[in-house]
């Protein structure tokens, strides 16, 4: 046998992955020569295998780069119950998009993973080493494209290795921060059955789970190999009303400083609702200003506002639309895979693999908000008749306006809930082959991605509502008549579907070059072509009547959800090219040395905005065609690592990236974003649009489809790592690496700031529209907050994984201990803007950064029972500050709300749960039972309404709101 040091076997465990790894160059087989050396000497040799982060086939024992490997038992043993779970616990990840960002927080049902910080479009995600189509990510989720890891079936996968450094020269765009690559099961010929079900101690966030794993044929006897693997999971909501943590919703009492607060975000919006209207002294002159009132005819009749959710605030209603959401979506998920392998000769093998995934997840919020106009002569005129007049006559008041409007939400026909549907289908296949010393290989992936948005509870046809109010038949003031309303459901409506597409084809090779004092050196060469296409389509209520996103083709819209959507359709191609060298300078350094070329090409769309030939500045929808820049770009990595001592590995890389600009950051329609923050002269005097005087203009949000200096080129980064392992004592092993990543020429969605465009208007008049319809009705001019180049972002910390094993009189003693330490994180929002940091705060762009996480977990192996007792650690931030006449309000002696106050913040606590689990291993059958959040730890206090979806007082996206669970898993192995 050969032999191993302590560093090497360590080394070799972190990064074996079997004779057949599926990584970047798919599924390649041990080399012949290998085997036949080892038939030749009697002695194993140690299989070479893939890493991520490399495309070149290494003895296992050599890697070293800083790549942490979740084993098939350590995913068992986190008791995590889906790939988001178990990415999004690791320390390395925040900045995800989490499930609970679905509830009205922009999620649309995807999940991503994020390292270091990073947006999630930075971090690649692959399958086997194979691209995912992607799915688009609203602006709170940082934009772009991400994979959908909850199409991750977690029951396919062998193991997890996260690359926590950029790898664009050898996977391309999207690797800035790191790769995560799940890798499937693989060549088994026996089978596996399981059985999961979780409870927590209080109501709501059940969990239950059940799959099986099967493989049939020997590949090294019978030269084949089928595997099929099928699996269901199921999750049950938990409402914010079944914690008390969540329950208390947008209006709570609170302590910070030794003083007492109320945090008040209730809304006006509410059922029965208020009315609000200007109002003067009955016979005044026209020249007397008016002053805003605000009432509620039911809290005034029956001295209470109707339901436990709303109470009295002065003379009207607010809502407590917080208590209404849900802290966990329901969801459900079925997925398999058919996976085989043929043997057509020593030398060469065929492969397929087939990845289906259907997940639904059901988001329910706050019920729908519709102000609505009422007046004296079109609009509900017997509202006004009702209600508004006689407290106009019994004040001895007028309102000069005829007008008021009503503040209701459709609070007794239920909160708004969305089902997500994710149906992924993942296709690859290929060819593997060792001929005249080259090992290659070459393959097909046709990866697919539908999201259907459906309503699902509360949204209501506005034309019906209103039909309803008009009639009588239903009130809104007082509520009577409310059943009604679920005449009015548009439940079971396909709001929208969008599919996201991307074929790849793949080739590679490698040989062994020269024999240096170290060992052989190995090139590697490769390619690959992909065609991404993503469309989106619309239910026809919420489609814009013209090209530009500002009013719904007709009235009859859903109320409470989207309109004046504009379809999308877009595609773009691209290739690239890669080369890598391993090579051993000595028997203590190896050197490693990559690089890549991308070439993109334009994006189609499926309809483009053109100026007028008039130069009026109005622009038209046309056909498709080409916009945005065609780019190339050029990326290399250096690395190496040094083995001093046996005992003792250091290692160092530098390297370069790039982020190609999103699709949708080049293609698609403007959308209306509101008035402008100030008022300006007409840009274009004399021109249809212009407002008189000084006046506020319309914003409005889309994309940068322009050629040229004017166009969006590619992100660039740098970045560097030094670090390395030490192994003191035997069973003792300490890894640390420090790591550093900036970006620049980052892509700002923000655009060209509206004072900048309005102070040069000829020089940026590709980003006015003129005459813009405002959804208003009227004629204006719109300005366009285009993305554009020239952000800058920075972001350094280190990661370590320590770990520690010895035998004892009572059993085996396994330590580990990960975690990541942030010491670094900045951006800007505008070119040349300021420096931005949500490091240890609260930040501008709602974001949170924790400066520590960590996972520290022991393990007593104690004959066929093991004990496992996890802590898991992330440090407090200080929170988001209000100003003055916002949220926060003092505590009258009474007890009772007082006036508005400025606060700077609350210092949000450390965040610490333990959990435990215990297995035994009966031989065929092994039962596993464990409790999670073991001291049944509340999540601490927050303010910030960002954490995720719609949750108040809790961040959701970072602690889990079921408290103490308990589960039990059964496994049998056939």
């Amino acid at each position: 046998m050969m032999q191993e040091t302590v560093l090497c076997r360590s080394l070799r465990q972190v990064f074996a992955g079997g004779a057949y790894a599926c990584c970047a160059l798919g599924v390649l087989a041990w080399p012949a020569p290998a085997r036949a050396q080892e038939a030749a000497t009697g002695n194993p040799i140690m299989p070479r295998v893939e890493i991520t982060g490399s495309s070149i086939k290494r003895i296992a024992r050599e890697g070293a780069l800083p790549v942490q490997v979740l084993t098939a038992a350590e995913i068992k043993q986190s008791g995590a119950t889906s790939a988001t779970e178990l990415i999004q616990m690791q320390p390395s990840m925040q900045g995800f998009v989490p499930a609970s960002s679905s509830v009205n927080g922009g999620g649309a049902g995807v999940t991503t993973a994020a390292l270091h910080s990073l947006p999630s479009k930075y971090t690649l995600v692959l399958l086997d080493g194979q691209r995912m189509a992607p799915s688009a990510l609203g602006s709170s989720q940082g934009g772009g494209y991400a994979v959908n890891i909850e199409s991750i079936p977690l029951e396919a996968v062998e193991r997890v290795e996260i690359l926590a450094d950029g790898a664009s020269a050898l996977y391309g765009s999207d690797a800035i921060a790191g790769v995560v690559n799940f890798i499937l099961k693989k060549d088994l010929t026996k089978g596996e059955m399981y059985a999961t079900y979780g409870q927590p101690k209080k109501n709501g966030g059940a969990w239950s789970s059940a799959g099986i794993t099967k493989g049939w044929g020997d590949l090294e006897k019978d030269r084949w190999n089928i595997l099929a693997s099928y699996s269901h999971e199921e999750e049950e909501r938990l409402t914010a009303l079944q914690r008390d943590f969540s329950a208390r919703g947008a209006f709570f009492r609170f302590g910070s400083g030794g003083r007492q607060y109320y945090f008040d975000q209730r809304t006006g919006n509410t059922e029965p609702a208020n009315i609000t209207f200007n109002v003067r002294p009955r016979g005044s002159a026209d020249t007397v200003e008016t002053s805003g009132v605000a009432i509620n005819p039911y809290l005034a009749a029956n001295g209470n506002c109707g339901g436990p959710l709303a109470g009295p605030q002065g003379t009207q209603c607010r809502f407590n639309y917080g208590a209404t959401v849900e802290d966990i979506p329901g969801s459900h998920r079925d997925s398999g895979l058919l996976k085989g392998t043929l043997k057509l000769n020593d030398t060469t093998s065929l492969w397929g693999e087939l990845v289906l995934s259907s997940y639904s997840m059901t988001a329910q919020f706050a019920p729908s908000a519709q102000p609505m106009g009422v007046n004296t002569t079109d609009r509900f005129p017997q509202l006004y008749a009702r209600y508004v007049q006689p407290y106009l006559n019994a004040n001895n008041l007028e309102n000069p306006s005829g007008e008021a409007t009503l503040g209701y939400r459709s609070v007794l026909i239920g909160g708004r809930a969305d089902e997500y549907t994710t149906d992924a289908r993942h296709f690859a296949a290929g060819i593997d082959g060792n001929h005249f010393g080259w090992t290659w290989n070459a393959s097909l992936i046709l990866s697919k991605t539908k999201l259907k948005d459906i309503a699902a509870g509360g949204y209501s046809d506005y034309d019906k509502l209103a039909a309803l109010v008009a009639s009588g038949a239903y009130d809104p003031v007082t509520g009577v008549g409310a059943e009604q309303l679920r005449g009015a459901l548009v439940n079971g409506t396909e709001f929208s579907t969008t599919d996201s597409k991307l074929n790849t084809l793949h080739a590679a090779a490698q040989h062994d070059m020269l024999a240096l004092p170290g060992g052989m050196s190995i090139v590697s060469l490769g390619g690959d072509y992909a065609k991404t296409r993503y469309q989106t389509a619309y239910h026809p209520t919420i489609l814009s009547g013209s090209g530009y996103s500002t009013q719904p083709a007709s009235s009859n819209y859903p109320v409470g959800g989207n309109y004046g959507q504009v379809p999308f359709d877009a595609k773009r191609d691209n290739w690239g090219v890669f080369t890598e060298m391993l090579l051993p300078v000595s028997k203590t350094l190896e050197a490693t040395l990559a690089g890549r070329y991308d070439s993109y090409g334009k994006t189609d769309s499926g309809y483009i905005f053109e100026r007028l030939a008039d130069a009026s500045g109005v622009r038209q929808r046309l056909p498709g065609g080409e916009v945005g820049n065609d780019f190339s770009s050029a990326t290399y990595k250096v690395s190496a690592r040094w083995t001093p001592l046996d005992t003792v590995l250091l290692r160092a890389s530098y390297g370069t990236g790039f982020k190609a600009p999103n699709i949708n950051d080049i293609a698609g329609s403007p959308t209306f974003f509101g008035s402008t923050a100030g008022s300006y002269a007409c840009p274009f005097p004399g021109s249809r649009g212009c407002q008189v005087g000084q006046a506020q203009y319309d914003l409005l949000t889309g994309p940068n489809g322009a050629s040229g200096d004017e166009g969006l080129q590619p992100e660039k980064s740098k970045q560097w790592t030094i670090g390395g392992r030490v192994e003191p004592l035997a069973g003792l092993s300490l890894g640390l690496d420090l790591w550093n990543v900036r970006i620049r020429n980052q892509v700002l969605s923000a655009g060209v700031p509206e004072q900048v465009g309005f102070a040069n208007p000829q020089a940026y008049q590709r980003l006015f529209v003129n005459p813009y319809p405002d959804p208003a009705g009227y004629t204006t001019i719109g300005y366009i907050l285009a993305p554009i180049n020239g952000g800058v972002a920075n972001y350094r910390g280190v990661d370590w994984d320590f770990s520690f094993r010895h035998k004892t009189r009572i059993g085996d003693l396994r330590a580990g201990w990960t975690g990541t330490y942030m010491l670094k994180q900045n951006y800007t929002t505008t070119a040349g803007g300021e420096v931005q940091s949500d490091l240890g705060r609260f930040g501008p762009d709602n974001a949170v950064v924790f400066r520590l996480q960590s996972h520290l977990n022991l393990s007593l192996v104690t004959g066929k029972l093991t004990n496992t007792l996890t802590a898991n650690y992330r440090s407090g931030y200080h929170d988001q500050a209000y100003p003055l006449d916002t949220a926060i309000f003092a505590v009258n002696p009474d007890g009772g709300i007082g006036d508005s106050v400025a606060f700077e913040g609350l210092r949000t606590a450390s965040y610490t749960t333990f959990d435990w689990q215990g297995k035994y291993d009966f031989g065929a059958f092994a039962l596993t039972a464990g409790i999670k959040n073991l001291f049944d730890r509340d999540p601490p206090l927050t303010l910030q309404n960002a954490g995720g979806g719609n949750q108040l007082g809790y961040d959701a996206r970072y602690s889990d709101p079921r408290g103490r669970s308990f589960y039990i898993t059964g496994n049998y192995r056939f």
